[in-house]
């Protein structure tokens, strides 16, 4: 089934706190038995699409949901139990890209903003290194620009990372008409919902 297309009635570059608002509020909503079940998915088509792009030892950047986030756990386990290596994003400064860490969900330590990352320890992975990027959002369109949270890290990244796949995960009422582009942003390859691939 189709996500719905949500209408966007003024310009996005004079609204993106109200989009931001209005999707994380639509996300906050869902129940939690429903963000598990799609979160479950989400996950089960992510892994297909990215096992057949990365390649047994590859490294596949994902990251830990916070609040009502896609919840990759299981993303996770599967792409560990078929050889590839998860590395997870920890913020270095404000618009700059992500730097990225080998962990498991139960090594990360908090960090601000709610977020969850390496431990300073953990084995540091290369921007290079990185054969896919799992990148979430406060919203996307179909063509795969994202709404983030306003702070550019994953704009940075992706602009860091320009030979990797990149997989935007998302929930069907976080899809939104198109976006306007700014000049750096870079649309993700494909996105997931629980719908399926868009």
């Amino acid at each position: 089934m189709a996500a719905p297309l949500l209408a966007v009635s003024t310009p996005v570059s004079s609204s993106k706190l109200v989009l931001r608002r209005d999707a994380r509020a639509r996300r906050d909503a869902m129940s939690p038995g429903d963000r598990a079940d799609a979160s479950a998915r989400i996950s089960t088509v992510a892994t297909a699409t990215l096992l057949a792009r990365v390649p047994a030892g590859g490294v596949v950047a994902v990251y830990a949901a916070k609040a009502s986030e896609v919840d990759l756990a299981a993303l996770d386990a599967a792409l560990r139990a078929a050889g590839r290596r998860v590395a997870y994003p920890r913020v270095v400064a404000d618009g700059r890209p992500l730097g990225f860490a080998e962990a498991t969900l139960g090594e990360l330590v908090a960090a601000p903003l709610g977020l969850r990352e390496p431990a300073a320890g953990a084995a540091a992975v290369a921007l290079v290194e990185l054969a896919a990027v799992v990148v979430p959002g406060v919203a996307f369109d179909r063509a795969g620009h994202r709404l983030g949270y306003g702070r550019g890290h994953y704009d940075a990244t992706l602009a860091a990372v320009p030979t990797a796949y990149t997989l935007g995960v998302a929930f069907d009422c976080q899809i939104v008409a198109p976006l306007d582009a700014e000049p750096h942003d870079i649309a993700v390859h494909a996105v997931i919902t629980e719908s399926g691939v868009l």
